[in-house]
């Protein structure tokens, strides 16, 4: 049996505990605001694993551009070696057509000044420098490529189309070469930006998961911490994706 003095005790501190659950309007609940954090815990997880996807994405396409970059560089240097080669057997050719030419004139003009036996030999040389231009001729690009031969007679070949023309494969390569290295540096910047949002999220993580183990009320101030940093990590993926 309970004294009623005991009896009493313990009615007065039910009716004590009824008033104050009357004026704070609701009962304490320390499992309170756990459900949202739960929820923004799972929802920066999802987010977490959309920006590494994006993040590995960037760095693959960084990394293809990177070996484009290389490829197209080696290929204009073997182009411009190329080319070294064969406009240097051009302008050979070409000189060479230039000086047998220039030599056989003279001759030719040395021996109708001359007579007797000096005409014959005169005559002979100048036959043999032009027999040496004609055969430069058949060689020369200049004179068999109708893109660059005189237009008329008289006239020089056309070099200015010939050097647009000798160096526009190294000038593609060069401009593909700058293209692909360009957009290495965009998705390299990319993977890098990615990479400082996972530290963002990293950061809202933590603060989920000390929102965890606080009061109710602490509980609440971290998870608004944490929904600021997840904000900031969804608004700033946001802005690399449409950059």
């Amino acid at each position: 049996m309970i004294e009623p003095k005991l009896e009493a005790e313990i009615e007065e501190i039910e009716r004590e505990f009824e008033s104050r659950n009357k004026q704070t309007g609701k009962p304490h609940d320390p499992e309170r605001y756990k459900a949202l954090v739960v929820v923004l815990t799972v929802l920066t997880t999802v987010i977490t694993a959309i920006v590494a996807g994006l993040a590995a994405d960037a760095n693959i396409r960084a990394t293809t551009y990177n070996r484009d970059s290389q490829v197209y560089a080696i290929q204009a240097a073997g182009e411009l070696h190329h080319l070294d080669l064969k406009t240097g057997y051009d302008t050979n050719v070409f000189t060479s057509y230039l000086k047998d030419t220039m030599e056989a004139t003279v001759l030719q003009m040395t021996a109708l000044q001359q007579q007797g036996q000096a005409v014959t030999d005169g005559t002979l040389r100048a036959a043999e420098a032009q027999a040496r231009a004609d055969e430069a001729r058949k060689f020369s690009v200049f004179y068999t490529d109708p893109r660059y031969t005189p237009k008329s007679a008289g006239a020089t070949p056309d070099m200015q189309a010939y050097i647009a023309d000798s160096y526009k494969g190294a000038n593609d390569l060069v401009a593909q070469q700058n293209t692909a290295a360009d957009a290495y540096d965009h998705w390299n910047r990319k993977g890098d930006s990615y990479t400082s949002i996972m530290a963002v999220l990293a950061v809202a993580f933590f603060l989920f998961g000390l929102a965890q183990a606080l009061s109710p009320r602490l509980r609440l101030l971290f998870a608004v911490f944490g929904l600021v940093a997840l904000s900031v990590a969804g608004f700033w993926t946001i802005l690399i994706l449409v950059g």
